[in-house]
Protein backbone atom coordinates (compact mmCIF):
# COMPACT_ATOMS: atom_id res chain seq x y z
CA UNK A 1 0.00 0.00 0.00
CA UNK A 2 1.02 3.57 -0.68
CA UNK A 3 -0.24 5.37 2.10
CA UNK A 4 1.06 9.13 1.46
CA UNK A 5 0.54 11.45 4.41
CA UNK A 6 -2.18 9.62 5.98
CA UNK A 7 0.11 8.15 8.64
CA UNK A 8 4.14 8.37 8.59
CA UNK A 9 7.00 5.53 9.51
CA UNK A 10 8.91 8.23 11.09
CA UNK A 11 7.85 10.42 13.48
CA UNK A 12 8.12 14.38 11.66
CA UNK A 13 8.41 16.50 14.94
CA UNK A 14 11.28 15.28 16.73
CA UNK A 15 14.14 16.42 14.94
CA UNK A 16 16.41 13.63 16.33
CA UNK A 17 13.72 10.93 15.10
CA UNK A 18 13.98 12.31 11.73
CA UNK A 19 17.87 12.07 11.63
CA UNK A 20 17.84 8.53 12.91
CA UNK A 21 15.04 7.68 10.58
CA UNK A 22 13.81 5.07 13.55
CA UNK A 23 10.57 2.64 11.78
CA UNK A 24 7.58 3.86 13.87
CA UNK A 25 3.93 4.59 12.53
CA UNK A 26 2.88 7.87 13.53
CA UNK A 27 0.20 9.58 12.68
CA UNK A 28 0.42 12.40 9.95
CA UNK A 29 2.51 15.24 9.73
CA UNK A 30 1.18 17.63 12.47
CA UNK A 31 2.21 20.61 10.00
CA UNK A 32 0.46 19.55 7.23
CA UNK A 33 -2.72 18.29 8.91
CA UNK A 34 -6.15 20.70 9.20
CA UNK A 35 -8.75 18.09 9.33
CA UNK A 36 -8.34 15.90 12.71
CA UNK A 37 -11.46 13.68 12.27
CA UNK A 38 -10.84 13.11 8.88
CA UNK A 39 -7.18 12.43 9.00
CA UNK A 40 -8.28 9.38 12.02
CA UNK A 41 -11.07 8.12 9.90
CA UNK A 42 -8.54 7.74 6.97
CA UNK A 43 -6.24 5.88 9.43
CA UNK A 44 -8.87 3.63 10.26
CA UNK A 45 -9.73 3.31 6.62
CA UNK A 46 -6.50 1.97 5.66
CA UNK A 47 -6.00 -0.30 9.00
CA UNK A 48 -9.03 -2.05 7.84
CA UNK A 49 -7.24 -2.94 4.48
CA UNK A 50 -4.37 -5.09 7.29
CA UNK A 51 -1.75 -4.28 4.60
CA UNK A 52 1.34 -6.10 4.16
CA UNK A 53 3.32 -3.55 3.60
CA UNK A 54 3.31 -0.14 3.41
CA UNK A 55 5.21 3.29 1.87
CA UNK A 56 4.49 6.38 3.38
CA UNK A 57 5.44 9.79 2.48
CA UNK A 58 8.18 10.40 5.18
CA UNK A 59 9.95 7.36 6.66
CA UNK A 60 10.75 3.59 5.53
CA UNK A 61 8.56 1.08 4.01
CA UNK A 62 7.21 -1.15 6.70
CA UNK A 63 5.89 -4.15 7.10
CA UNK A 64 5.14 -7.63 8.75
CA UNK A 65 3.83 -7.94 12.55
CA UNK A 66 5.58 -4.40 13.65
CA UNK A 67 3.38 -2.65 11.02
CA UNK A 68 0.36 -4.78 11.51
CA UNK A 69 0.49 -4.15 15.54
CA UNK A 70 1.50 -0.13 15.53
CA UNK A 71 -0.80 0.58 13.08
CA UNK A 72 -3.88 -0.84 14.91
CA UNK A 73 -2.55 0.55 17.76
CA UNK A 74 -2.57 4.15 16.23
CA UNK A 75 -6.78 3.45 14.58
CA UNK A 76 -7.61 2.79 18.17
CA UNK A 77 -5.74 5.64 20.03
CA UNK A 78 -5.29 8.14 17.54
CA UNK A 79 -6.89 11.08 19.50
CA UNK A 80 -4.58 10.72 22.48
CA UNK A 81 -1.35 9.94 20.32
CA UNK A 82 -1.55 11.56 16.72
CA UNK A 83 -3.69 14.44 17.48
CA UNK A 84 -1.81 17.79 18.67
CA UNK A 85 -3.25 19.67 21.84
CA UNK A 86 -1.66 22.95 20.58
CA UNK A 87 -0.21 24.48 17.08
CA UNK A 88 -2.11 25.90 14.30
CA UNK A 89 -4.63 23.19 13.48
CA UNK A 90 -6.32 22.06 16.07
Amino acid sequence: MIAGDAFVTVRQDSLYKVFVQDTEVNGPPRYFTEDWAKAEQSVILLESLKPKKVITGHGNPMESEALSKELAYLAHHFKEIAKPDYGKFV
